[in-house]
């Protein structure tokens, strides 16, 4: 389920309108997430806060932060290589790791022909002189539609996603960023514990 956690919003469409992300990012990521099992009736809802990192030099996004899950808090590191296409998932009250193989594709860029996503509509956020530029597209994050909406310069200021999960699941959730700085403060952000490492790939399929 943490998989579905990471990274990155209809109306009535345009022509594509290329939008690439700063090749280096940090800022927070929270939203929630709601997972209804097969036959179960009472949804299993999910919240988050992520310090997010991304570098799109070196192929690599970091998430640190809480994960609540049906009342429980977990404090969890995940790293994304897509160079190898293996993603890291520590969880650090457990001192545990598990090494999934990854699939999603690393997306820089929207709105071009490789990525699938379309520009949706040039609009704003809030009003008179406070009001904010955004482009709204839509798009496929980690398996599932997406609708992510950018500011000038193609910030990430938020998305929503919906559809089924490997196991079954209807899944549905949505996120904000905010507090967006450009560049890597740390590069440690991106080191692999050798637990990890060593570590079995587990069957999970990320993405």
């Amino acid at each position: 389920m943490l998989c579905l956690l990471l990274l990155l919003l209809s109306v009535f469409g345009s022509s594509h309108q290329q939008c690439c992300f700063p090749s280096q990012w940090e800022g927070i990521e929270a939203g929630v997430m709601e997972t209804v099992q097969p036959a179960a009736k009472v949804p299993i809802s999910t919240k988050f806060q992520y310090i997010v990192s991304v570098d799109y030099t070196k192929h690599l996004l970091a998430l640190s932060g809480t994960v609540v899950t049906a009342g429980k808090t977990s404090q969890i590191r995940i790293i994304r290589d897509f160079t190898s296409k293996v993603q890291y998932t520590l969880d650090m009250d457990a001192n545990s790791c598990t090494k999934s193989l990854l699939t999603e594709r690393e997306v820089s860029c929207l709105g071009t022909n490789g990525d699938n996503s379309t520009l949706i509509v040039n609009t704003y956020l809030g009003a008179g002189t406070q009001k904010i530029p955004i482009s709204v597209y839509h798009s496929t994050l980690n398996g599932y539609p997406t609708t992510m909406s950018v500011s000038e310069g193609c910030i990430p200021v938020g998305a929503s996603f919906h559809g089924t999960d490997e196991a079954g699941n209807n899944v549905i959730g949505s996120l904000g960023f905010s507090s967006i700085t450009p560049g890597i403060s740390n590069n440690a952000v991106f080191s692999i514990p050798a637990m990890c490492i060593a570590a079995p790939m587990a069957n999970t399929v990320v993405g």
